[in-house]
């Protein structure tokens, strides 16, 4: 964060002129000098609790929304500190973001949503952008009202762009977290099921994601995929923006759109084409989903005027995110591919056929968790995840979690195994070892099977020689 006064952050410190801010902290442990400390309240802690050692650790205001006492000795200091006290310390530390970013009127803001892809397409999309000038990208998931804020306190006078995504889990925040950005870009990934326990219906979760286009600048650019019927079909009227670059997999009369698709195990070639120019790429991810999310990012890149060259660079060079899709082949030619950072119907369906597109000839081993987040029809959709697999030439399932016992109901046979928790699921996996076959591990984030992923990969180290080619009838 570059030096700012405290009155410039937060219209409540008016008479706080003099203060000089050098950072942001909600953690009293980690909180240095000069700093703004926002007692934010958790699920696990209260900030407010903490406020003593904020102070006492040099944190020069704090924001507060509760009655403190303080001891003699803490009020002999409170002299050298500001304390603001506000309704809302999250709303809070959402306004104060705000004003920090509204200084750099020169950086360029990419906002990012979507029910998939979102994460993969910010990171394509920022080794895009790293090639043209200083970009800032939120880290991990810092995509809600705590982590976007606090990214956003990472900009500076010599970044040229920012790229910032934006998840939800109630409704409306969207729409704060797009309004505290303002984007340049506003680009929507797609609209899917995710989080349809929280909206209820497809078109719940649409209005709710749509409120970034609503607060994208009127001089900047919406980028609409158009695989997606329910952003093809938004009217462009309803929103400030002038400016509009579509993209597809399959309608060529779209702004972007790539041809000549083909996978292999290192990744996915095909040809990007953008109105009447074209240029082959590269991108080290494989699946049909992930080329969809390099469109997204060259859509984005050229609302900001990014040439196909630059944008072809920026996607052959992209680090992949963990657990998507990642490969690990093991000495005795077992692939094991992590991708269980989070599972919805769509992304499952997409990961399997992946599978099974990149390697036709071998035995494909599922090892799924539950989809979270799914709601009253969470039943359903696990019978039909069942009954997708069953039409599929899939060696086994096995399967973890509550909801998945639907899956194991609907395929019916004796290749499903279902298990009542990981150690259970890691030993029935041994049973499963052979010579070059396949395991895909999918499941939400919230069953963790990363952690059966990590143990099962790691018995390919202790042991790597000891399986052998198992006979198949």
């Amino acid at each position: 964060m570059e030096p700012c006064y405290l009155s410039e952050l937060l219209p409540c410190s008016s008479s706080f002129q003099n203060i000089l801010v050098r950072g942001i902290s909600i953690d009293s442990r980690t909180i240095l000098k000069d700093e703004i400390y926002f007692a934010i309240e958790g699920n696990r802690y209260d900030g407010h609790d903490f406020i003593k050692d904020a102070i006492s650790k040099g944190g020069c205001a704090v924001v507060y929304s509760k009655y403190m006492c303080f001891d003699d000795q803490s009020i002999s200091h409170l002299n050298k500190v500001a304390m603001l006290k506000t309704k809302d310390t999250l709303v809070a530390l959402g306004e104060a973001s705000r004003s920090y970013i509204e200084k750099f009127k020169n950086v360029k803001k990419v906002g990012i949503t979507g029910s998939n892809g979102k994460t993969t397409t910010k990171e394509m999309l920022s080794s895009i952008l790293q090639n043209n000038g200083k970009t800032l990208s939120s880290k991990g998931n810092f995509n809600n009202r705590i982590g976007l804020p606090l990214s956003a306190f990472n900009l500076a006078s010599d970044i040229d762009y920012s790229v910032f995504e934006m998840g939800t889990s109630v409704f409306g925040e969207i729409n704060i977290l797009s309004s505290i950005v303002k984007p340049d870009i506003g680009v929507i990934t797609n609209i899917g099921v995710s989080h349809i326990e929280t909206f209820g219906s497809l078109e719940r979760v649409l209005n709710e994601k749509i409120d970034l286009f609503y607060n994208v600048n009127k001089d900047g650019t919406i980028v609409i995929n158009n695989d997606d019927k329910n952003l093809k079909n938004l009217s462009h009227k309803k929103f400030k923006a002038k400016k509009f670059v579509s993209y597809s997999l399959e309608d060529i009369n779209s702004d972007v759109y790539a041809k000549n698709i083909k996978m292999s195990e290192n990744g996915t070639n095909f040809t990007l084409s953008h109105n009447k120019d074209s240029i082959n790429v590269f991108i080290p991810v494989r699946g049909i989903f992930n080329v969809s999310n390099a469109l997204a990012a060259a859509s984005c890149a050229i609302g900001l005027g990014v040439r196909l060259l630059d944008i072809k660079a920026g996607l052959e060079n992209f680090n992949p995110p963990k657990m998507r899709m990642s490969v690990q082949t093991t000495s005795n030619g077992c692939i094991l591919i992590n991708d269980a950072y989070n599972a919805n119907p769509s992304s499952v369906k997409a990961s399997i056929e992946t599978t099974l597109d990149l390697y036709p000839n071998k035995q494909i081993n599922l090892v799924l968790g539950d989809m979270l987040e799914l709601g009253v029809d969470s039943d359903k959709f696990h019978f039909e995840m069942g009954k997708f697999i069953a039409a599929k030439n899939i060696n086994s399932v096995s399967l973890l979690g509550e909801k998945s016992v639907n899956i194991k109901n609907a395929i019916n046979n004796k290749n499903v195994f279902y298990a009542k928790n990981k150690e259970e699921l890691f030993l029935h996996l041994k049973t499963l070892l052979v010579n070059n076959a396949v395991f895909l591990f999918k499941a939400s984030r919230g069953i963790k099977l990363e952690e059966v992923y990590e143990k099962f990969y790691n018995e390919f180290l202790d042991r790597p020689t000891i399986y052998k080619e198992r006979r198949t009838n």
